[in-house]
């Protein structure tokens, strides 16, 4: 079970907090009243500290926003299986439908060990809805999340693992890639089983693919990172391997 979440007196962020705060972007061009609010109002959270943020079926009574690391939303079924469906990264919020039509969690959401967020609870969301400029981000924020999960619905239904891995590859090639002379080297997540996760298909399968590529040239594997070496050959698998 998760921990429940404590309700601060009062946080109040140092200034230099403050000042982060104000420049990410949901928050960009934000009243200072209202970076003030959260400040005050916004209680630490640290995924050194804790695992779970909140379960699917959990109440929307708070939201958060992802200062570092990211926040994972997985599905569990009753054998245990984990799959995640998406990922929350460092400056958008999480838990966003809160603000916007509250209900119940549609998945957990599980917190990276490096994540820091600041959370806020439901009494306090009133100044965020009534800045516009803010909902707006929110509302679009919403929508490029329903269509990562649109795309991941569509990947582990009519793909096989080869072209599943390929697809993930180079959405994070695009996203998160840096290109040097030998290739495009990725960061990998710290456990081989999340990324089997995000890509609905078991850890022992997961690794005898990524050990195949890397035996034909098309990637090389290190401990915390992989590097794409033929990235026209990946999006051919990508678009080739059906179902």
């Amino acid at each position: 079970m998760h921990l429940p979440i404590h309700r601060p007196v009062c946080s109040l962020l140092s200034s230099r907090s403050q000042t982060d705060l104000a420049a990410l972007p949901l928050l960009r061009d934000a009243p200072e009243s209202l970076i003030r609010h959260l400040a005050r109002h916004a209680t630490p959270v640290d995924g050194r500290q804790r695992k779970l943020l909140f379960l699917r079926g959990d109440p929307e009574n708070f939201v958060g926003l992802v200062l570092r690391g990211g926040v994972y939303h997985s599905l569990q079924e009753p054998d245990g299986h984990e799959v995640i469906m998406d990922c929350t990264q460092p400056g958008e919020m999480v838990g966003e439908s809160a603000l916007l039509q509250p209900g119940r969690r549609s998945s957990n959401a599980l917190l990276c060990r490096n994540s820091q967020l600041l959370l806020l609870h439901q009494q306090h969301f009133a100044p965020l809805q009534d800045c516009p400029p803010l909902m707006n981000r929110v509302q679009q924020q919403l929508c490029a999340r329903l269509q990562r999960i649109s795309s991941f619905v569509e990947t582990v239904c009519l793909y096989r693992l080869e072209a599943r891995l390929a697809r993930h590859l180079l959405a994070e090639m695009e996203q998160n890639g840096r290109h040097g002379p030998g290739g495009v080297t990725l960061p990998m997540p710290a456990n081989q089983g999340t990324l089997a996760a995000m890509l609905n298909a078991s850890r022992p399968r997961l690794n005898a693919q990524l050990q195949q590529w890397q035996r034909d040239g098309l990637i090389q594997l290190s401990r915390q990172t992989l590097q794409i070496l033929d990235p026209g050959r990946l999006s051919r698998i990508a678009r080739q391997s059906r179902q």
